[in-house]
């Protein structure tokens, strides 16, 4: 029997080994992966499966925006409750996530991510309104306030790194899978500026594909009010990849 739809999607996780950085926090990579995990599966929930638009319909989730505010980081050995909901479906789809200690309720992370559906055959934004979540009344609560929006460009000129992408870089899909951009994000701070202050929020824009085979430049500038904004581009084209905008506490 199918799995009754539901309007907020939970799963519980065990931090392991292979989540946690250097000091034990949980790493913010690992919650990107968490919450694709957790979006895919409600999707499937809702209908609307990785397997099934791509199979029956030919068409595939593309994840445009993500802003991350970590309250507390969850830590190794910690178990975890994850949580996601989606907004009403329009051309841009919606979908929010917390985290929480499973021990004592309380939220410790907060996410907000803007998605697409794509005509795998065009290569083209699907616009009409494709997805009614089965008739469900969809939660207009916000984890993030005001959910996460553009990010306007900004001109860097410190050349941090090059990366050659790579086999381990690449999804399902054969191309760069979003959370591992985020470690690329965190490569571009030395070990002495994650141990002198960590994280608080993180926004990750995603423009174009980047493939196996291509380089990936990744630039940085650290603005007026303090913020790192970083952006990736193909070497030899200068087609822009992401975005990103850190700030720390």
């Amino acid at each position: 029997m199918a799995e009754k739809p539901v309007r907020t999607f939970t799963i519980e996780r065990y931090l392991t080994d292979t989540d946690a950085d250097f000091a034990r926090r949980q790493k913010l990579s690992s919650m990107f992966c968490q919450f694709q995990d957790i979006a895919g599966m409600h999707a499937a929930n809702l209908g609307a499966s990785v397997a099934r638009l791509h199979e029956e319909l030919n068409l595939a989730w593309v994840l445009m925006r993500v802003r991350v505010e970590v309250d507390r980081y969850p830590v190794l050995g910690q178990e975890v409750i994850i949580e996601t909901w989606p907004q009403a479906p329009r051309a841009l789809y919606e979908r929010d996530y917390r985290i929480r200690d499973k021990g004592t309720g309380e939220v410790v992370v907060r996410a907000a991510s803007t998605w697409i559906i794509m005509d795998l055959r065009t290569r083209e934004i699907k616009r009409d309104k494709f997805l009614d979540y089965f008739g469900l009344e969809m939660d207009k609560e916000r984890a993030v306030e005001g959910g996460v929006g553009r990010l306007k460009p900004v001109a860097c000129e410190e050349l941090v790194f090059e990366k050659l992408m790579g086999f381990s870089d690449i999804d399902y899909n054969e191309h760069v899978n979003n959370a591992v951009y985020v470690e690329f994000i965190m490569d571009c701070f030395s070990i002495e500026e994650h141990r002198a202050r960590e994280i608080k929020a993180i926004e990750m824009h995603y423009i174009n594909e980047i493939n196996a085979g291509d380089v990936l430049q990744i630039r940085r500038k650290t603005l007026e009010d303090g913020r790192e904004y970083l952006d990736g581009v193909r070497k030899g084209d200068g087609v822009s990849v992401i975005n990103s905008i850190v700030e720390w506490r």
